[in-house]
């Protein structure tokens, strides 16, 4: 009986193993991959990596041709600052366009805010590629430790002796102190995981923040 206990046991880890690892792959392979190219797994997202947002996606006002003067503006370095915190809600970050355009001489009125735009677009890309490298980083090194996970099931090795009969019976239940580790593993590289679809979402309401930001602009320009 307990050479069967410990054979149940057993095959459960390894179902485990399994079940943990199943979604991590389906997560692996990005559905956008060119069939072409060899498959990449750097990126876990679902959605299309864009490694920049492009003016052109959000803005429709003139042509940026200048993402640095703005930095000499240090009304403007500031602003751009407060509009693209994620801790700073919408309706907040317009109130602050809609002050900072009712201050501007006409004569440079759209001009600033041009370069008020130019200087979100630049920040946001900034705190977009953390973002993304973070996710990468993290995704690697799970793809690593499911490696790891994988290989200590394999060589997890038999409990106890085989041929005993007195032990108790809840014992054939118990795990031993590696199978124990093991299933723990299991659970912390599971709670990782799941991480990852809640992190993938992340990029795409920063695009969505910066293209509200670009739209409360615009509404404030003249031509």
């Amino acid at each position: 009986m307990k050479m069967i206990g410990h054979v149940l046991r057993r095959a459960g880890l390894q179902i485990a193993t399994a079940l943990a690892l199943v979604p991590f792959t389906l997560v692996a392979a990005p559905a956008f991959a060119d069939e072409a190219e060899p498959q990449k797994t750097e990126w876990p997202c679902v959605y299309r990596k864009v490694p920049v947002l492009t003016a052109a996606t959000i803005w429709d006002g003139p042509t940026i041709t200048d993402t640095s003067t703005w930095r000499k503006d240090e009304t403007i370095r500031k602003l751009s600052q407060y509009l693209v915190s994620r801790r700073v809600k919408e309706p907040e970050a317009e109130a602050a366009v809609k002050k900072f355009a009712a201050g501007l001489p006409a004569d440079t009125h759209d001009a600033k805010l041009t370069e008020l735009f130019s200087a979100v677009l630049t920040r946001t890309n900034e705190d977009r590629k953390l973002v993304m490298s973070g996710i990468e980083r993290f995704h690697k090194r799970q793809l690593e430790r499911a490696k790891e996970i994988e290989k200590e099931g394999i060589d997890l090795p038999p409990a106890g002796d085989f041929g005993a009969t007195d032990a108790p019976a809840g014992e054939i239940s118990q795990l031993s102190p590696k199978e124990e580790k093991y299933k723990w593993e299991i659970r912390t590289f599971q709670e990782k995981q799941a991480n990852i679809p809640i992190a993938c979402e992340i990029p795409q309401l920063i695009d969505e923040r910066a293209g509200a930001i670009a739209r409360a602009i615009r509404a404030e320009m003249k031509s």
